[in-house]
């Protein structure tokens, strides 16, 4: 949370992605069904 008092150029990024992206990567490339099955996801 340093970030709030002063941005740590080296330090600190932003990634942003698409969610779909995120959920796809989890359940097939990851094999993680078991994380997707827990998540409440509305469509």
């Amino acid at each position: 949370m340093s970030g709030d008092i002063d941005f740590e150029e080296n330090l600190q990024r932003c990634i942003c992605l698409d969610s779909r992206y995120m959920l796809w990567v989890i359940d097939i490339y990851a094999g993680a069904k078991n994380l997707i099955e827990e998540m409440d996801i509305v469509r």
